[in-house]
């Protein structure tokens, strides 16, 4: 049926532009490779390919709940861990079953990890590079997503009262407040990318 067709076009489309954001690690890495000294390149690549399979990892486990899940107060998501809320019946009938959803978003998150990587490429310690990959990945660029994307206080889906009726600080859920409109992902994705490598450098 077109509402059949239409959805998995729909899915086709999402896990398209998930693979198209995905292949910027690419060229973060030949960026990021010219710009280091020879001896470094290695180093530089291998943080790269850390980068998004730590992302991967942590927004699986925790980022994405903290991100998409149940709004707690306007600040963070606090359901949907390691992805349980996703429906698992993968070629049912009735629907996806929301993993390109996770796709999508965890190719924003390896990009927003990888972002800093150029502004600390050979100032920081491996180690300390890790620590702070996992950090980003699983609480700051997360709740910085649900802030915006999801349904936090600044989301334009989240200027809705809260549980009492009640409206959240900035928005009176009127026509004259709509909360912010991120295009493309540059307020949230190069806004933290860009602050965390100008924090760390």
């Amino acid at each position: 049926s077109v509402s059949e067709n239409a959805r998995d076009m729909d899915i086709a489309w999402l896990v398209t532009c998930g693979a198209l954001v995905f292949f910027m690690q690419a060229g973060f890495a030949m960026l990021e490779a010219g710009i280091v000294h020879p001896k470094n390149v290695t180093n530089i690549l291998f943080k790269n390919m850390i980068d998004a399979s730590i992302a991967a990892i942590c927004f699986w486990l925790l980022g994405y709940g903290f991100a998409y899940g149940d709004d707690k107060g306007g600040f963070i998501g606090g359901s949907n861990f390691a992805c349980e809320d996703i429906y698992n019946g993968a070629g049912d009938p009735i629907g996806s079953d929301g993993w390109e959803g996770w796709f999508f978003q965890w190719a924003f998150t390896g990009a927003c990890a990888t972002i800093v990587a150029g502004s600390v490429c050979e100032r920081t310690k491996l180690e300390a590079y890790f620590v702070y990959s996992i950090v980003l990945t699983t609480f700051i660029y997360p709740i910085v997503v649900h802030w915006g994307w999801g349904y936090g206080w600044l989301s334009a889906w989240g200027a809705y009262p809260d549980s009492d009726g009640v409206a959240r600080p900035i928005f009176k859920r009127n026509t004259d407040s709509n909360g912010m409109i991120d295009f493309a992902g540059s307020g949230i994705v190069h806004m933290v990318g860009g602050f965390s490598g100008l924090m760390d450098a």
